[in-house]
């Protein structure tokens, strides 16, 4: 690690690279289609979307209350689905 901008340790340049088998993903919404309203910009979309060219096994699991749960949410092409959703009453599949 290196001290970067404001003294915040970063990887240093000679760090090899790390590739998590699970991404665990913020959500403001989600749907039982997997689909979630995040927090606007799309940085965990296009995580995912990356991690998941590179490798198939990366697992998606979103943390929510129940009450999150809507019947759908807005999505569009760019948006990568949830495989698991864990809420205060279950862990669920949503593949």
């Amino acid at each position: 690690m290196r001290d970067a901008v404001l003294g915040i340790p970063v990887p240093s340049e000679q760090a090899s690279t790390v590739r998590p088998d699970l991404l665990l993903v913020p959500l403001l919404a989600f749907c039982s289609l997997g689909y979630r309203l995040g927090y606007g910009g799309g940085y965990y979309d296009r995580t995912l979307a990356d991690l998941r060219r590179q490798s198939n096994t990366v697992v998606a699991v979103g943390f929510a209350y129940s009450d999150q749960e809507f019947e759908a949410v807005p999505h569009d092409d760019t948006d990568e689905r949830l495989d698991w959703v864990v809420t205060e009453r279950e862990a669920r599949s949503l593949k």
